[in-house]
């Protein structure tokens, strides 16, 4: 971060990862981003980016600071399925109306995503996906047409007309495991498993 400092009058934001960091009480994270902020434009952007399993205090951090967004990192090495993070965000996020505060919400995937990741990544509430370009004999603008294509067809397939329409109510999990995880909704019920009405 110190070597950083130099740099920071010439960036259009600042994105701290509090997972590389020591832990901190809330006071000393907010001295941090209070220094850092001395040295930015005053329209740059201020983010917090943390593990999925800490997703209650990222948000609840973004919003007592009130800074713009949070990043969560859904890439885990032990291979949990994204799906079993989307339920933990989306009460997150909607216990703390992320979303009528205007917060921007990010997921970081450990691979680049398909036309489903983009779909089901939006009806979980997020507005970017960050990932990395996976397949260096593909070029980024290939992999955003084939993007793009694929999308069309799943659009098509749920009824809508653009990604802004796309809510949870869209999704659906294909088997009982995953609904059992994320609370979406089984394939052909119109609600979702007991577990997640609290019956």
């Amino acid at each position: 971060i110190i070597s950083a400092t130099k740099d920071l009058g010439k960036c259009s934001g600042i994105v701290l990862n509090m997972a590389s960091l020591p832990v901190m009480n809330d006071a000393e994270i907010e001295a941090l981003i209070v220094s850092m902020t001395s040295k930015i434009q005053e329209k740059s952007l201020i983010m917090l980016k943390d593990r999925v399993e800490r997703v209650e205090n990222l948000f609840r951090l973004i919003v007592e600071l009130n800074l713009d967004g949070a990043i969560i990192d859904a890439s885990s090495p032990g291979g949990s399925r994204a799906a079993a993070a989307l339920p933990r965000i989306g009460l997150a996020a909607r216990a703390i109306n992320m979303k009528e505060q205007n917060k921007t919400l990010m997921i970081e995937l450990d691979k680049c995503p398909s036309a489903e990741d983009l779909i089901v990544a939006k009806g979980a509430g997020f507005s970017v996906i960050v990932a990395p370009q996976t397949n260096e004999k593909i070029s980024i603008e290939e992999t955003l047409i084939e993007l793009n294509s694929n999308l069309r067809g799943w659009m098509i397939n749920l009824g809508i007309q653009s990604l802004e329409e796309v809510t949870r109510r869209n999704l659906r999990a294909m088997d009982y495991d995953t609904a059992a995880i994320s609370g979406l909704r089984l394939i052909g019920y119109d609600r979702p498993l007991p577990m997640w009405l609290g019956n």
